[in-house]
């Protein structure tokens, strides 16, 4: 088992991760603060998990060290998107670009155009600016 410093965003940290063979173990509740996590167990005896926002990463038998709550990286780095590289003595993580989905109350979205239903004639979102408006989409594929 080879020790290895654990550096976020090009940031060093008080973090020592452990390399296993090709699998690197990180002190679960430390690394998920650091990375804007939180490593809880789950309500009413279900398993611990690494969550951040809305996401809950449950963890497996084999993600978890229950004896000194070691987490393996690869249970979180795709969920949580994570970019990891080892280098040297150190393995760098790198936070993925938050993808923020939907608007929310106050924003404004996007203009666009759209053939009016029974005309044919594009109309524009922004020819309803200012008025309170709903506008009801849907997909089928």
């Amino acid at each position: 088992m080879r020790k290895i410093a654990v550096h976020i965003d090009g940031q060093a940290t008080d973090i020592v991760a452990e390399l296993q063979g090709e699998t690197v173990w990180l002190p679960a509740s430390s690394f998920a603060h650091a990375v804007g996590a939180e490593f809880k167990k789950m309500p009413e005896g279900g398993p611990w998990a690494v969550c951040r926002g809305d996401l809950c990463i449950a963890l497996e038998a084999g993600d978890l060290r229950a004896e000194d709550s070691w987490l393996t990286l690869a249970a979180v780095a795709d969920p949580l998107q994570l970019s990891c590289l080892i280098e040297g003595q150190v393995l760098l993580v790198a936070n993925g670009e938050k993808v923020e989905r939907g608007l929310g109350v106050g924003q404004v979205p996007p203009a666009f155009e759209l053939p009016d239903l029974y005309t044919g004639e594009l109309v524009s979102s922004t020819s309803f600016a200012g008025r309170k408006t709903f506008f009801y989409m849907w997909a089928s594929w």
